[in-house]
């Protein structure tokens, strides 16, 4: 099952992907990835694909809804904006400011998905880094819907535990070493071998710590405005499932795609200038087909060089602060960024070129393709977008 329209390099990443799935889907906002396209789904007997779930494991949205109404936080909205940037961290390998207190930690019988040495190396990162959001397409929204109530939306994943996760499991299946890099390929692991059933536990932990993350980020949102939650949406996209369809058991791998089984609700970003939505899956023939998956985004149409160039970045002469040196102009000018959200009245933090609503589909295009197995239940309009900036320094850069 294929919705929307399609790159050449898109369809026969996916087509590559079935050459070993017993069954699968591409949602209409897919685009290309490392070794699966983005939006895919594939359904896999009894084995597991760590490159299809994916580098930024359990990558995932969540939103809530608060009892605040437009008119009690727009005067402060810009106060609100920067308190959230100074006070949630943002960007590359960046570590909380707060070391957070969470009972996963001390989860022993998921930890033993790695060895000794990992174990204790990535129970340091995850311990540093929970509640950090990353950089790229990775958020904090402030939204308000039809009634002008306010919620408030984010995006990110497992931060580094995800992707060390994902890098460590490809490498041993390859090389045999945890630290012996292969590069990026499809590796299918036995659901019941050693390998296979360790990468499974390791990624179920990557979840929930992609889970507490967001859990954190928005918690801390909703003290500082002083508000109570009336309702909750969360849900992975970047992740394996063990379901049933038909009368068979299949380990389903959603890739920058959200489950939507009848009556299991979603919520899906459009960019940093455009609408969000709420939705519901429905049972219909079509959905069954599509394996009840829908859209995680609006999808790229552009990639992050084309929109905001090529640049060479240096140290100064003091060996302490970077500089970058354009090499070839990209598409999107900073001043069409600030022009489509000034019309768009959403006041920005951070954020770059290479995440203007200029290189993203529209949201509406991509969820028409699925009006078959999804309802819209609310359209979230955002007034206020954080993220890491452009040119976000990585203290993990050499």
């Amino acid at each position: 099952m294929i919705y929307g329209d399609h790159d050449q390099k898109t369809l026969e990443q996916f087509n590559s992907i079935m050459e070993n799935a017993e069954k699968g889907a591409l949602m209409a906002d897919g685009h290309i990835g490392y070794v699966m396209p983005i939006g895919g789904v594939a359904a896999y007997s009894g084995v597991i694909a760590p490159a299809g779930v994916g580098y930024d494991i359990a990558c995932g949205n969540m939103a809530v809804k608060l009892d605040i109404k437009t008119g009690q936080v727009f005067n402060k909205l810009p106060e609100t904006l920067d308190w959230i940037q100074d006070n949630i961290s943002f960007g590359i390998g960046r570590n909380n400011k707060e070391l957070v207190e969470h009972e996963i930690f001390d989860d022993r019988d998921m930890w033993f998905a790695f060895d000794k040495k990992h174990r204790d190396e990535l129970h340091k990162l995850a311990r540093n880094q929970l509640g950090t959001v990353g950089s790229g397409n990775h958020y904090v929204d402030i939204f308000e819907d039809e009634e002008e109530n306010i919620w408030i939306g984010v995006h990110f994943g497992s931060r580094g535990l995800g992707h060390r996760t994902a890098t460590g499991f490809m490498n041993l299946a390859v090389t045999g070493k945890w630290e012996r890099k292969t590069g990026e390929r499809e590796v299918l692991l036995d659901m019941k071998s050693d390998l296979g059933e360790r990468y499974y536990l390791a990624m179920k932990l990557a979840g929930k710590y992609a889970y507490a993350g967001r859990e954190w980020v928005v918690d801390k949102i909703v003290k500082y405005l002083e508000g109570d939650v009336l309702d909750t949406v969360h849900n992975h996209h970047n992740f394996a499932w063990e379901e049933k369809h038909g009368k068979e058991k299949y380990i389903v791998i959603r890739k920058g795609a959200t489950p939507a089984f009848p009556g299991q609700r979603g919520f899906v970003g459009g960019s940093m200038g455009d609408n969000a939505v709420i939705i519901e899956g429905f049972k219909s023939g079509e959905s069954k087909e599509a394996l009840y998956s829908t859209v995680h985004g609006a999808g790229r149409v552009m990639s992050r060089t084309e929109a905001k160039g090529k640049s060479k970045r240096k140290k100064n002469k003091d060996n302490k602060r970077w500089h970058e040196d354009v090499i070839k102009e990209g598409k999107v000018t900073w001043e069409m960024m600030e022009e489509w959200l000034t019309k768009k009245k959403v006041m920005l933090r951070g954020g770059g070129r290479d995440e203007s609503p200029h290189v993203y589909r529209r949201l509406g295009d991509v969820l028409n393709a699925h009006q078959n197995t999804i309802n819209i239940l609310h359209t979230l309009k955002p007034l206020g977008v954080v993220m890491a900036g452009e040119n976000e320094f990585d203290p993990y850069r050499d």
